[in-house]
């Protein structure tokens, strides 16, 4: 697919060069609701770009508590953990609305990244972005009510 049809973000601002890079080892994939795209302190071994639907990233707790920490859509991409150079998330990423994407196996993202330093910064620049956005619900969710509507 040339880049300039795709919807994912991330994906269509790459430098030609860089995607190049990863064209030849990406492939579309349908985005099933519940799919699970990480798993919490398992080796993470695909990274997603979604083109339409959306991931969200589960934080649990002792106990089992879970909290929604992220959502990412077809502006982002999953296997952060990966790109800054770790092999586990601490947390859970799975489809929480349906669509479709871009997969891309972890070890043809690190040869990638390996062999062009402006790929890394652009996706360093959005590990920054969604850390933002991570801290800004952590902000919200930390000084906001739930206030039932039942009476």
């Amino acid at each position: 697919m040339p880049q300039s049809l795709l919807r994912n973000h991330v994906l269509k601002t790459l430098s030609s060069e860089d995607f190049a890079l990863l064209q030849p080892s990406i492939h579309h994939v349908e985005l099933a609701i519940k799919a699970q795209l990480e798993i919490q302190y398992q080796p993470i071994e695909h990274v997603y770009f979604p083109e339409a639907g959306i991931a969200s990233v589960v934080a649990t707790m002792t106990g089992a508590r879970q909290s929604e920490v992220g959502i990412i859509g077809h502006d982002g991409m999953t296997g952060l953990a990966a790109v800054l150079g770790q092999d586990k998330s601490s947390n859970e990423t799975y489809i929480q609305v349906a669509g479709n994407g871009w997969c891309l196996r972890v070890d043809d993202l690190r040869v990638a990244l390996s062999k062009s330093p402006t790929l890394r910064t652009s996706l360093l620049r959005y590990a920054h972005a969604f850390l933002v956005q991570l801290s800004r619900t952590a902000l919200v969710n930390g000084h906001s009510k739930i206030v039932s509507g039942v009476s």
